[in-house]
């Protein structure tokens, strides 16, 4: 019933190459392949002191033109006579407009703080009237419980009801008031 278990050989056949022939196959591939990098390095090389060059040219340009590298002015127009006037007046415009965007960015500001503790305040009292529904349902199971329990009260007779309704029921059980009037 059990199928025969093949167990693998003890020792490992190990096919070893040799390292001659498998890492240097073609020495003058290989010269050419170092030949290429070489190469490629002495352009870079080259490319990068063209840059050093170009770069250190820059850099006396600019400290014998300004002090330090700042960042671009920009030009501003010439100003005409004729036009001072106008000019004078598109500045007003554009203080007048700076400033009433300013009070109405004050005014927006005020009434999202506003809106804001508005906010606050109504989830505050959202709150409180959730506690305050809780508790009253609460007293309202309470109140049902207790008049529950003494509606199951007056139900049940008295003690004195049954001591002295006890002799008649006793009485009724013997003498047969239960039984047929057949007789």
């Amino acid at each position: 019933m059990n199928p025969a278990i093949n167990f693998p050989a003890n020792k490992p056949d190990l096919k070893l190459s040799s390292h001659t022939s498998t890492s240097h196959p073609h020495p003058l591939e290989d010269r050419r392949r170092l030949e290429e990098g070489l190469e490629s390095l002495r352009q870079r090389e080259t490319n990068l002191r063209e840059y050093e060059a170009h770069l250190r040219v820059w850099q006396d340009r600019l400290e014998q033109g300004q002090g330090s590298v700042t960042a671009p002015q920009f030009a501003t127009p010439a100003v005409n006579p004729e036009n001072d006037v106008a000019l004078n007046a598109a500045w007003e415009k554009l203080i007048r407009a700076r400033e009433l965007l300013e009070a109405e960015q004050a005014h927006l500001r005020d009434d999202r703080l506003t809106i804001k503790e508005a906010n606050a305040a109504l989830k505050r009292r959202e709150d409180a009237l959730a506690l305050r529904e809780a508790r009253l349902a609460q007293r309202e199971e309470q109140l049902n419980a207790a008049m529950q329990a003494a509606i199951t009260e007056r139900a049940k007779p008295s003690a004195l009801s049954r001591f002295t309704s006890a002799p008649f029921a006793l009485a009724k059980s013997v003498f047969g008031a239960n039984k047929p009037k057949s007789e």
